[in-house]
Formats: C-alpha cells, sequence, structure tokens
C-alpha cells in the first residue's frame, strides 16, 4: 500500500458557505493531484471518456473570497455537501476494506468512482439555479440519445422506441403513448 494515500476532505455539520468553499478549493487540489493516476487507471480498465475525469476550473480566487457560492441555490449548496460528505464516507470505506489491497482493480475501480463524483460535485457547486437546471435537461438528454443508441443495437424497433417514449418525434412530444402500448396497431 502507498504511504502516500490522501484523502478528500469531510464536510462537517458546522460548514458554512465560506467554510464550504474552502473545501471546494481542497477538493480541487485533491483532484488535480492525483489527476494522472486516475485518468491513467479509467484507461487501464477501460473506462469510458477520454480524460475519465476532466476537472473543471474553479472560479478566481477572488470571486470565491467574495462570496461565489451566495449565488447558489441552498438545495444545490446542501446536495454539494452531501455529495462532498458521501465521497469521504466511501473513500473511508473503501480503505478500511482494502487497507492491505489498495493497488487491487477492485480497489482502484472504486477510488475512481470516488474521484469521478467529487469532480461532478466541484463542477456544478458554483452554479446557479438556472444554468445547473439547463446542465441538468443537457446530461438527461445525452443519457436518452446514449438510451436509444444501446437499445437499437439491440434490436429494439424505432415503432416500439416511440411507444416507449424513449425516441421522440413531432406528434407525441416523446411521451409515453399508453394507447398504443397495451393496444398495439
Amino acid at each position: 500500500m502507498s504511504d502516500d494515500i490522501h484523502s478528500p476532505p469531510f464536510p462537517t455539520e458546522l460548514t458554512t458557505p465560506d467554510s464550504l468553499q474552502r473545501l471546494l478549493r481542497t477538493t480541487h487540489d485533491w483532484l488535480f493531484q492525483n489527476e494522472g493516476w486516475f485518468n491513467d487507471e479509467a484507461y487501464r480498465l477501460g473506462a469510458p471518456g477520454d480524460p475519465f475525469i476532466n476537472i473543471g476550473r474553479l472560479p478566481d480566487v477572488a470571486e470565491i473570497d467574495s462570496g461565489a457560492l451566495m449565488r447558489v441555490s441552498i438545495p444545490s449548496l446542501f446536495r454539494t455537501w452531501m455529495t462532498l460528505r458521501a465521497v469521504r464516507e466511501r473513500w473511508d470505506h473503501i480503505f478500511r476494506r482494502f487497507e492491505e489491497d489498495w493497488d487491487s482493480d477492485v480497489c482502484v475501480k472504486l477510488r475512481l468512482f470516488c474521484f469521478k463524483a467529487a469532480a461532478v460535485a466541484l463542477e456544478h457547486a458554483f452554479l446557479d439555479p438556472e444554468t445547473f437546471e439547463a446542465k441538468q435537461h443537457e446530461e438527461e438528454e445525452k443519457h436518452r440519445v446514449h438510451m436509444v443508441e444501446t437499445l437499437k443495437t439491440l434490436g429494439v424497433s424505432d415503432n416500439l422506441l416511440k411507444v416507449m417514449g424513449v425516441l421522440s418525434n413531432d406528434e407525441e412530444g416523446g411521451q409515453i403513448d399508453f394507447d398504443r402500448l397495451f393496444n398495439p396497431e
């Protein structure tokens, strides 16, 4: 096991928006320090994406110091706080479970998920509510397109995809047509 293991930060119940900003900066540094390792390991293990994790930039220090999180909604702040806590709790669980086998492929995969979750939290942390909502819709559309492609490779017909509401068309607006689903033509 490597002697140079650094854990992600852990937000406590006493975390304020100011201290959350510092934790996000620490999370960014943690990701940046490990960027070469996790992208190399993700490539070695065949994880999707090249790079596996793209670390976004933090707002400028002056912007953070002037209260960048003050424009972020409370649910978003809570989601960021919960995600950072979950990443650290998961990291600690992985460390305890794989203390003697830290470099095994299973452990590496679990650690990669922690890095990915932290990067996503960091990417969304400073977004105002409108931008976050737009990004959510963009992600949902990418997921839908991927699902359609996967189902098509499995041989599911376009008609069935339309009936399921997965493949949108102009008349149905992508909604499930239950009449057509249960009473086929």
